[in-house]
């Protein structure tokens, strides 16, 4: 409950939302479902971004697709606009993300900011090594994604910065992607999420890239058990190591759901077969 709130300011410029954010005990809201979790007591004004044009885009060229940071969920993955190994597998992702109605309102940027256990799209975006704009007004500033969630949005974004779109690189010919998640019903909460990029160059693996979600409390990227992979081949012993390595390398989330032992073994499967999937996908 946001019991001292008492202005909500529906801005249609960045530069007018980054001025608004910079007032004290203030918020910036988009779809609202991870602010209406929040328990902060000290927020008083809410910044609607929702309005702002400039940030509810979706485009693609030969090198890059752009993701306006309040592009809905289900415009992701109804776009007609994505294509190619990047584009499905993030309209793949996005279609995964709770039902019709939450994937209406939960946004691009909102998913990522706001680093809840259950969120989807970082683990892709993670998998993707993909990049955020962030803009104070008309000042912007390009970070990696796997940067960006280390150190935390709360903690990474100055004041009055908000993030504006997010960037993902495209990958062509020998490229494979795979997502998974284990969940109980395409309502419930994710038990663990797993999102995997393989790229092979003559036989070899020459990047890897092993994310996940729900199993821990915030998005992960697995990079001790992605370095076993790098410089060798693709071969059942070696992807063994390095998922048995991604189940010994996380710190595993606490909940009702299921104990550790059983996180950290269907874990490693999921990771194996993720990763199988990846490279079959890349040949």
């Amino acid at each position: 409950m946001l019991k001292k709130l008492t202005q909500v300011y529906h801005p249609t410029t960045i530069e007018e939302a980054c001025k608004q954010l910079c007032e004290a005990k203030s918020a910036v809201i988009a779809g609202g479902t991870a602010e209406a979790l929040k328990k902060d007591d000290t927020i008083e004004t809410l910044v609607d971004i929702t309005h702002i044009k400039e940030l509810n885009h979706l485009s693609q060229d030969a090198s890059t697709i752009k993701i306006g940071a309040t592009t809905t969920v289900q415009d992701i993955y109804k776009s007609e606009t994505l294509k190619g190994i990047s584009g499905n597998f993030i309209k793949q992702v996005a279609g995964t993300v709770a039902a019709t109605a939450l994937r209406n309102t939960i946004t691009a940027g909102g998913n990522l900011v706001a680093q809840l256990w259950w969120s989807d799209l970082p683990v892709a975006y993670l998998a993707l090594d993909a990049e955020v704009v962030c803009r104070t007004g008309k000042p912007k500033r390009t970070v990696s994604v796997v940067q960006i969630i280390n150190d935390t949005p709360a903690k990474f974004l100055k004041k009055g910065e908000i993030v504006a779109e997010i960037l993902v690189p495209c990958y062509n010919k020998g490229t494979g992607c795979d997502f998974r998640k284990q969940i109980k019903t395409h309502h419930d909460y994710p038990t663990i999420t797993v999102a995997t990029r393989i790229t092979l160059k003559n036989g070899m693996i020459s990047e890897a890239r092993i994310a996940c979600n729900a199993v821990t409390s915030t998005p992960f990227r697995c990079q001790d058990a992605e370095k076993l992979l790098v410089g060798k081949k693709p071969t059942a012993e070696n992807i063994a190591k390095a998922a048995e390595k991604a189940a010994s390398s996380i710190k595993y989330r606490e909940d009702f759901r299921a104990s550790k032992e059983y996180k950290q073994e269907v874990f490693q499967v999921m990771v194996r077969r993720s990763l199988e999937a990846s490279i079959e996908a890349a040949k």
